[in-house]
């Protein structure tokens, strides 16, 4: 078989040149590996170049000390303690060591798995719980390789089929209630974007890229979210400084503040500009829309 750590090798990242040090012993179950990693902080990352033809392999971590980030298909979660979370070295990925760790990890081919790649994606840079069902079971499973797993001598197959079958049953649980939860994941994450731009709406540098950056996603993944609600990021954010215009403008405890001051509170610093956008949107301009407003009521 070929040798799965070739194929889901990953390149270090060094701080100042500096080596990482850390251990990892490695024990193969018929085609399925189990490494046993110690070390310190560092960050790996698995880059589109270095995949290649290279057979995919699933990589499923349990930390027993520490904590892991992983970036991968437009998401990131961390993981620790009985938790479990998985990355695919078919796409590329980056993992995020922020403490020293020890964890368990086991390489599963994609054929022991019943999945596609496309499937799992799905899957990727998402922690599911140890405490719980199959998922407790498989956890405790990957705690015990750390204690017994170089003690098992013989039947080493079936330990990798046992192994990989109940690490298979657990990823088809998760893909039975993803859709639901998927759907109220990106519900809750597009708030919280929401709520993000329209607190830094005056902010020149707040663009799509920044957002994507700050919320640990993808570009492409927020592209597809704001999709969803018929429009694109950074029509989102537009739409939303000349909603903060037009209101600013209806009040009337605000005129003393000029026309172009309002657009730069909003992030719209260029004048001609933001009374262009401005027209377009609202089909007059921010000073005739002033004009237009009714007069307040005296009391």
């Amino acid at each position: 078989m070929p040798d799965a750590r070739t194929h889901a090798a990953a390149h270090v990242l060094r701080a100042h040149d500096e080596a990482v040090r850390g251990t990892a012993v490695r024990r193969q179950f018929g085609d399925v590996w189990v490494v046993l990693v110690s070390g310190e902080p560092h960050e790996a990352v698995r880059t589109a170049r270095s995949i290649g033809d290279s057979p995919g392999y699933l990589r499923v971590f349990r930390l027993l000390e520490g904590e892991i980030l992983v970036h991968q298909d437009g998401r990131a979660d961390s993981a620790g303690g009985p938790q479990i979370i998985c990355c695919d070295t078919t796409r590329a990925y980056r993992l995020h060591l922020p403490l020293s760790f020890r964890l368990v990890e086991v390489l599963l081919p994609h054929r022991h798995l019943g999945l596609p790649p496309a499937d799992t994606a799905k899957l990727t840079a998402t922690s599911w719980c140890g405490r719980k069902g199959a998922g407790a079971l498989l956890s405790q499973l990957l705690y015990g390789l750390d204690e017994h797993g170089t003690e098992i001598h013989s039947a080493v197959d079936r330990v990798g089929g046992t192994l990989a079958g109940l690490t298979a049953a657990v990823l088809a649980d998760r893909l039975r209630h993803l859709a639901a939860e998927d759907e109220i994941a990106r519900h809750d994450r597009m708030l919280h974007i929401q709520e993000y731009i329209r607190g830094r709406l005056a902010d020149p540098d707040l663009t799509p890229h920044a957002v994507a950056e700050q919320h640990n996603v993808s570009l492409r993944y927020l592209q597809r979210i704001f999709q969803e609600h018929g429009t694109s990021p950074a029509r989102w954010i537009r739409d939303e400084r000349l909603s903060r215009c037009r209101a600013e403008l209806r009040d009337p405890h605000l005129d003393h503040l000029p026309v172009g001051l309002i657009g730069e509170r909003a992030g719209l610093y260029q004048a001609s500009h933001f009374s262009r956008l401005f027209r377009e949107r609202y089909g007059v301009t921010p000073r005739g829309y002033r004009t237009m407003r009714e007069p307040a009521d005296t009391f």
